[in-house]
Formats: C-alpha cells, structure tokens, sequence
C-alpha cells in the first residue's frame, strides 16, 4: 500500500507541469520543495558579473539571437564564405526550372523525392498524361532541382565550421578557471540554492547556443527541402529541449560540458565535409582520421565517463536530486550516449570499408581504381 500512494505521488508530479508551469517539484524535486516549499532560488538580485535565469526575458533573448545568427550567416555566406569556394574552383551550377506536373509533384513529395517503380510510374503517366520516358526525364530533373550543390554545401559547411569553431574557444576560455572543467563534483555543489546565479561569460554561452539551434530550426523552413528535414527537425528540437531544461534548473554546468564536447568534435567533421566538396582527397583523409579520433575521445570515453556519470550518480550522492525535470534530463543524456554508439559505429564502418579497398590488386587497373578510392564516397552515408 505504501509503495502503491508512493507511485501515485510520482506520476502525480509528473502531471504537475500542465497545471502549474512553474512548480517547484517538477522542476527542482520533492526534495527541494519540502525544504525551500514553492519559492524559486534567485529571488536576491545577483553580484555583479553573475546572472539568474529569467524565462520571460531569456525567451526573447534567446529569439532575437536566433534571427541574429540568421542574418549573420547571410552575410558570411555570401561576403565570405562563397568568394572562398570560387577561389578554389567550386562554383554555383544554375539549374534549369522545372515545369510544373502537380501529378508528379505530389508524389514526390510524398515520397520524399524517391522515384516511383514501373507500375506505379504507368499510373501516373495516365494521369498527367505523359509518356512513361517524359515522366521518367521529368522526375530526375526534379530530383536534382531539390539537391544542394557543391558551393551550397561547401558555403553551409564553412559557416558551420567557424560557428563551432568560435563557440568552443569561447567555451573553452569561459571554462577554463572554473573548477568543474576538471573536477565534475563541483557541478553539484550547494545545488541548487548557492549555484543559482550563473556567470554572465555562461549564460551567454547559453544564449548563443539555444539561439543557434533556434535559428537552424526556423532555416529549415527557408531553405530547400531535403530527404532529412524530419531528422534534422527532431535533433534540432531536442537540442533545444536540453539546452533549456539545463538552462531552467540552473544545471547550467553539465550542460556547458555537454555543449563544449559536441563542439570540440563538430570542427573536425565540417572540415573533412569542406575538404570533399573542394576535391581535396589527401586533406580529406586526414581530416576523417581527426575527427573520428576526437570523437572517440570526446563522446564515446569522456562523455559517459565524466559527464553522464556525475549526471546520473554524483547528482544522487552530492545534491540529492530528484523529480521529473532531473529524470527527463538524464534520460535525455542516456539518448545522446546511445546515438553517440551508433554515430561511432557508422565511422567504423566507414573505416572498415576504406581498409578493405585499399587492399593491394595485382591488377595496375584494380591498383588504380583503389588509389582514387576515397572516404568521401563513403561519407555520404555518414549524417548528422
């Protein structure tokens, strides 16, 4: 019977955030409520240099920065970024329009832009009244209007490469004297009353970071609509998701670490995508080793090992944490682990199937077709 009223209590703190939004137990625990009750932590105004989450205020913030980014990324995208790729030879291909076949226009989207079989094609040939070849011209010149050029993915990729790039230096120099950087139990310290008050370096890291994948969600509806636009919206929602419930409870500290190691392995990978687009095999090769190395290092040894450990464990023994918000978050982090497993796997294939190319051929055909083998063409089944 006890543990029966103990499990309704739970669930009915779980239910707690569709009628009182700000609640302390959802958000902070039981724990903290039957200390502090219903007052937040931060009601003091702050020392100079540090800052309280404020949700009315860091929401607009964190929208204004999200436009910011935009409208940066325009500029360095066309002052910047595309005179770079033309300098190296990679340049914008115009395509021609397409005509309109709503027929075959609703199909394709529909089927994220798959080409319909034979049988299939017949029928809609019926209907838009087009022979079987027109329709078959048609649907490839419509599936190459929607594909992303070299120079497109090259200039995307280069504004990638300097935002993460900046961000974890910025990260990095606003870490670097703060204890937790080496020792993640002073995350956990005085929780949540005395740690209430984050730095103004911090929360601007915040800012910027939410602000970006704010923006990248609000540019998926601007620019072309590709086959990943799902996954990318998912991914870019739960980055959201955590950044903001960190950012909320003022955990503020493990989740500056998370940020800081996904940017650290992120360099790596958009300059081995910018090496493909720009044909330079050699550099290309080098880069993938990097960066398969540093997200090794990063995510698949550091990350569960100090970050996702203190998470779940030292938060138990040094804070005493508890409630939904907590459990969400760390079950979030638990995800973010597992997709790591599965990313790193997709990289050992990648590996695997370069090593068994670069077998030796007695064959100076075979010797030559493995010399100009690469792994960019095995990159493009290697997405994020």
């Amino acid at each position: 019977q006890h543990y029966f009223i103990q499990s309704n209590l739970r669930m009915g703190d779980y239910l707690r955030i569709f009628m009182h939004p700000w609640d302390t137990i959802w958000w902070l625990g039981r724990n903290y409520y039957n200390k502090y009750g219903e007052t937040w932590p931060g009601q003091d105004e702050p020392e100079p240099g540090f800052t309280h989450p404020s949700p009315q205020k860091d929401f607009m913030v964190v929208l204004i920065m999200a436009f910011f980014l935009i409208f940066v990324r325009r500029l360095f995208e066309s002052l910047v970024a595309s005179p770079i790729a033309w300098a190296l030879g990679i340049k914008q291909c115009k395509r021609k329009p397409v005509d309109p076949v709503p027929v075959l226009e609703n199909y394709l989207k529909a089927n994220r832009y798959a080409a319909p079989d034979e049988s299939t094609l017949k029928d809609l040939c019926k209907e838009c009244g087009l022979t079987i070849r027109q329709a078959q011209v048609w649907v490839r010149r419509k599936q190459q209007s929607v594909l992303s050029t070299r120079h497109t993915k090259f200039v995307e990729s280069f504004w990638r490469f300097v935002f993460y790039g900046v961000m974890f230096s910025f990260g990095l120099v606003c870490l670097w004297p703060e204890k937790y950087l080496w020792d993640t139990k002073h995350c956990w310290y005085g929780y949540p009353v005395s740690i209430w008050a984050m730095k103004n370096s911090i929360y601007w890291y915040y800012m910027i970071e939410m602000g970006y994948y704010t923006s990248c969600l609000i540019y998926q509806f601007y620019e072309v609509r590709r086959k990943d636009f799902l996954q990318m919206f998912i991914h870019h929602v739960a980055a959201v998701c955590l950044i903001g419930i960190s950012f909320l409870t003022s955990r503020t500290r493990i989740g500056a670490l998370v940020m800081l190691l996904h940017d650290f392995s992120d360099i790596s990978l958009e300059a081995c995508k910018m090496a493909r687009y720009a044909n330079r095999i050699d550099w290309g090769n080098v880069l993938f080793v990097v960066f398969s190395l540093s997200f090794f290092i990063s995510r698949i040894v550091y990350y569960p090992y100090s970050v996702l450990y203190s998470a779940i464990v030292e938060t138990r023994t040094i804070a005493d944490l508890d409630g939904p918000s907590f459990n969400i978050l760390c079950a979030l982090l638990v995800v973010l682990y597992l997709l790591h497993c599965y990313w790193f796997s997709l990289i050992l294939k990648i590996v695997a199937t370069f090593l068994r190319n670069e077998q030796p051929d007695k064959d100076v055909r075979s010797e030559e077709e493995v010399r100009k083998f690469n792994l960019f063409q095995l990159l493009k089944l290697f997405h994020f």
